[in-house]
Parts: C-alpha cells; sequence; structure tokens
C-alpha cells in the first residue's frame, strides 16, 4: 500500500532506545523482544543493525498469536539474567497486550529485577524503566521539511519506512530505583517526563 511513497513511523528508533538502555545500564549485554513479523520486521531488522553497533546481542523472537507471545515472555523471563539482560516492548498489538501480556511481564520483571523498556510511553507509567515518544516540535519540522524537499524535487524521496527520531525520554524512578540504578536530581531532570509523577 506504501510503495512509492516514504513512511514515517512512530515507532522509536532502536538505535536511539539502545543508547539509552546502554546510557542508563552499560552492564547490559543482551536484549529480548517479542515482535509479529508482519508488522514489524522492518523494525527489527533496523534493531539488529543497532544492537551490533552497541555491543548488544539481540534475541528477537517471532510470534504472530497471543498464546505463542506469552510462552516467549515466560521462557525468556524465567532465564534471563537482570545483570547483563533486558527487555524491550515494541509497538506491537500481536505481541504487547495491555490486558494480559503487559501486567504479567511488569510484575515478572519486578520480581526478578530485569529492566523492561518499551516503545509505548504508557507503560513507564505502569512500571517500565523507560520508553521514547515523539517530540511533536521536531517531529513537525521534519516532516514539514520532508513535503517541503518532496515538493521542491518532485521525487517520493527514500521509498522506505522511517523510524521516529525526534524523541524526548521517559523514564519511571521507582523502577529505577528498584532496579539500583541511583538515578540523583541532576539525572532526573535531564529526562522529559518522570513517573511517578510528583
Amino acid at each position: 500500500e506504501t510503495r512509492g511513497m516514504s513512511v514515517h513511523s512512530l515507532a522509536p528508533d532502536p538505535a536511539l532506545l539502545f543508547e539509552r538502555l546502554k546510557g542508563l545500564m552499560p552492564s547490559v549485554r543482551r536484549v529480548f523482544v517479542v515482535y509479529d513479523p508482519r508488522s514489524n520486521a522492518w523494525l527489527i531488522q533496523l534493531a539488529r543493525e543497532a544492537a551490533r553497533n552497541q555491543g548488544l546481542e539481540l534475541v528477537a523472537q517471532e510470534a504472530t498469536d497471543l498464546k505463542t507471545a506469552m510462552r516467549f515472555y515466560q521462557d525468556n523471563l524465567a532465564g534471563a539474567d537482570p545483570k547483563r539482560d533486558a527487555l524491550w516492548l515494541p509497538q506491537d498489538l500481536a505481541t504487547v497486550d495491555e490486558s494480559s501480556v503487559l501486567p504479567f511481564v511488569l510484575q515478572e520483571a519486578w520480581n526478578r529485577s530485569l529492566a523492561v523498556f518499551s516503545s509505548n510511553v504508557a507503560h513507564v507509567k505502569r512500571g517500565a524503566l523507560f520508553s521514547l515518544y515523539p517530540n511533536n516540535i521536531e517531529l513537525g519540522r521534519n516532516l514539514a521539511g520532508a513535503a517541503l524537499n518532496q515538493l521542491s524535487s518532485g521525487s517520493q524521496g527514500g521509498r522506505a519506512i522511517a523510524p521516529l527520531r525526534e524523541v524526548l525520554m521517559a523514564v519511571n524512578v521507582r523502577t529505577a530505583e528498584h532496579l539500583g540504578l541511583g538515578l540523583g536530581q541532576r539525572q532526573r531532570q535531564a529526562f522529559d517526563r518522570v513517573f511517578p509523577e510528583q
């Protein structure tokens, strides 16, 4: 449906997610992610390269239904090493169900002191360590620039899906403290949104 057009996704660029993860938790070496290839194969392709660039091993598992996704989450959470592993929740309706998967993952990760980061800012409020979300002003500038370039050149541009790079960061300081990250006041001020809200 998008042949001949560039698509700007609201899914944060995995390179930025992994960079922020390493900034908060330099000891992390492996990231688990469960995804539906029908909607997120393009994103996981970017994530594989981004993980290599950050010195991370990406364990990407394909699931096209909730039952398969839940089995992967159970296995990953049971075998994860909280000192070197983290779990990424992408924007994926098939594998990150808000009513069953999310509460299970967040509770089990809390019990095991495992870092969970997300591509959905609402998950930070519920207990994920951090997320990246759109910086609407910068995103608007970028889209306007792309539209003007297209009008002036007459071409459609890259003809690909582009991840979100104009981002702000939200962090859950309660989760950070539970994981032993000890974010100081100065570090907290560097975040754009902090949960729980004071």
